[in-house]
């Protein structure tokens, strides 16, 4: 074992530090879902058809307007739980947990530090979004 590195005590404290991580990232498929099912109840109206009916031009909208909200809204928890993963190659910690890291993101860079790099995310996840959706809609009417 490296010199300075501290094992697990027991099985279970080695999870306890990826609990808040894990809700916080579930919290964004929590929120893109429900969007989703909502977009396209939205656009199955105002089409005047059955969400089942929808085209692919509809199903991708829906798939990146609900892709791009939830990462909106849970990107900061990204940027949080980078920089936490980003000291440990570091020889001194920045940051002593979640709550420290972001009170210095804050105090430091203010509410635009937590979006740093969420442009370059969306451009980067929501094509992928869009193709996984559509393809999963358009073969389940097929089938």
């Amino acid at each position: 074992m490296r010199a300075g590195v501290v094992p697990y005590r027991s099985t279970l404290s080695a999870f306890v530090g990826c609990l808040m991580p894990a809700v916080a990232g579930i919290s964004h498929v929590a929120i893109r879902f429900p969007t989703y099912e909502k977009i396209k109840m939205y656009l199955a109206t105002r089409g005047n058809t059955t969400m089942d009916k929808l085209g692919a031009c509809d199903v991708a909208v829906a798939s990146s307007v609900s892709r791009i909200f939830a990462s909106t809204l849970t990107y900061p928890h990204e940027v949080i739980r980078s920089r936490l993963q980003e000291q440990g190659f570091h020889s001194e910690k920045r940051y002593s947990g979640v709550v420290d890291c972001i009170n210095k993101v804050f105090q430091q860079e203010g509410l635009p530090g937590f979006y740093r790099g969420c442009a370059t995310n969306l451009i980067r996840t929501t094509p992928a979004a869009v193709i996984t959706f559509t393809s999963f809609e358009m073969i389940h009417i097929l089938i």
